[in-house]
């Protein structure tokens, strides 16, 4: 790639974008289908439901709500090893997300990859798992939520920041900074479901919103952006 060129990029968000299904539950589903790490499953779902009426208060923010859930997915990992870890991954890869890809998205990835646009998987979804799933559609650049790994083994946590919201573009920009590349940005696209990513979406002139959830269509019908 020539890095004195201004290069277009595409970003995709993965849960409800490029898949229709949700990573926290195919982990769940794993651990029940395999019969281990059912307790961690348990305390994820209800550790986080108990945060649901201090959000439907107001004594909580929705950002802050979403947050402790996407943080808590990494409680589902505590305790497994690197290797074990490869083949959860796969299965959730394989057998789960990409069984429900969204074929019109996929469709417009493979078109901007023809077209020569840097394709990139952005999503508050663990990196490891992101690795292979971009292995699986040809996405060279993922970015997303690391996790905390001690004596080979995860320990349930993440090592901040979670891959959210204003934290999503950080990440994104921190990645342009340290390969030193220089972003069409108007000629450029961004895909999500999510009102969280407006962020990434206001970066780009060409902002796609897919499935939507209501205050990000509310924003797009204002706005005339294109929604799928």
């Amino acid at each position: 790639m020539n890095r004195q060129q201004r290069v277009r990029i595409a970003t995709f968000d993965l849960d409800g974008t490029l898949v229709s299904r949700h990573v926290w539950l195919g982990l769940a589903k794993y651990h029940f289908r395999t019969k281990k790490n059912r307790f961690s499953v348990f305390w994820y779902i209800f550790s986080n439901m108990a945060l649901t009426p201090f959000w439907k208060m107001g004594f909580m923010s929705q950002e802050k709500y979403y947050e402790s859930w996407g943080k808590g997915i990494a409680s589902m990992m505590k305790g497994i090893d690197k290797d074990k870890a490869k083949e959860i991954f796969q299965w959730l890869s394989d057998e789960y997300l990409l069984p429900s890809k969204n074929e019109k998205i996929i469709r417009r990835l493979k078109e901007h990859q023809r077209e020569g646009f840097l394709t990139i998987l952005i999503s508050g979804s663990f990196q490891a798992l992101l690795k292979t799933i971009a292995n699986r559609l040809n996405i060279k650049i993922f970015i997303g939520t690391e996790l905390e790994i001690k004596k080979d083994k995860f320990t349930g946590k993440i090592i901040p920041p979670l891959c959210f919201g204003k934290k999503k573009l950080e990440k994104l920009k921190n990645f342009f900074s340290r390969e030193k590349l220089k972003v069409n940005f108007a000629e450029s696209f961004a895909y999500s479901d999510s009102f969280f990513d407006l962020p990434m979406l206001e970066l780009v002139g060409h902002p796609i919103v897919v499935e939507p959830d209501k205050k990000l269509l509310t924003v797009a019908s204002k706005r005339g952006w294109r929604v799928i």
